[in-house]
């Protein structure tokens, strides 16, 4: 009978599974690291892209308050105009101005903020990306700004909907003999009446709340033009804020 001798697997020792599972937390570790600077790297693309999208935004809303200050600066010597018209002497010998800046001045242009890109920030939790809290404080400044104006500007609409004291005054068969309306551009376009063709009402207390209107209204665009002037300041700070602190320009 023959006798086989047992071999034996010399014992591991102890470094040797130290170094098996240093390099194993290593491998992980490392894979960790990657994985959060890919993600960090992720987040810092899409937050510069968010940056320069509103920087888009921003200019373009600068661009529509200098149309809609100049607009409403217009308006203005609109206003000027039918309020010293109403006061003159030989009033029945100035209709046809009268009936011209009448017609221009109700005319109204809203502004529209370009606020896309940051409503889709806030309301997806997207400010979470932006990582230099002095842009969040400013943004989210700006578009409290920016909803004031717009809100004023409603309620300027909805003070002035009601159009009695031009009705009273105004002849609108006047309006429409002089009015050429352009299809499809949706345009039209006034031509100052031929004459002095008459008033409805040359009654005192029917020019006067006539006058009081026009005053009116013409210190509501004031305040209006004065919020377009300070929101157009911000915004302007704010797109050298981003463009200073993501390298934008």
């Amino acid at each position: 009978m023959e006798v086989h001798a047992h071999s034996h697997t010399p014992r591991k020792k102890w470094s040797h599974y130290f170094w098996e599972f240093f390099m194993l937390f290593l491998a992980v570790f490392c894979g960790f690291l990657a994985e959060y600077q890919l993600e960090h790297k992720i987040e810092r693309d899409r937050e510069k892209q968010y940056m320069k999208s509103l920087l888009s935004n921003l200019k373009a809303d600068t661009m529509q308050l200098n149309q809609r200050m100049q607009f409403r600066k217009d308006k203005m010597a609109y206003f000027d105009t039918l309020m010293l018209l109403l006061k003159s002497p030989d009033l029945n010998k100035k209709t046809a101005a009268i009936y011209l800046n009448g017609f221009w001045a109700p005319i109204g242009a809203r502004f529209l903020p370009n606020d896309g890109v940051l409503a889709q920030l806030k309301n997806a939790g997207g400010l979470r990306l932006i990582h230099k809290q002095v842009v969040v404080d400013s943004l989210l400044n700006y578009d409290t700004e920016t909803k004031y104006m717009v809100d004023f500007e409603n309620w300027e609409r909805d003070r002035f909907i009601d159009v009695s004291a031009y009705e009273k005054v105004l002849d609108a068969s006047v309006f429409e003999q002089n009015l050429q309306y352009k299809y499809p551009q949706g345009i039209f376009i006034f031509r100052t009446p031929a004459g002095n063709p008459p008033l409805l009402s040359y009654k005192k207390e029917d020019l006067d709340q006539f006058y009081n209107r026009i005053q009116l209204q013409k210190r509501l665009n004031a305040v209006i033009m004065n919020g377009f002037f300070k929101l157009q300041v911000k915004a302007g700070s704010l797109i050298s804020l981003i463009e200073e602190e993501y390298h934008l320009d």
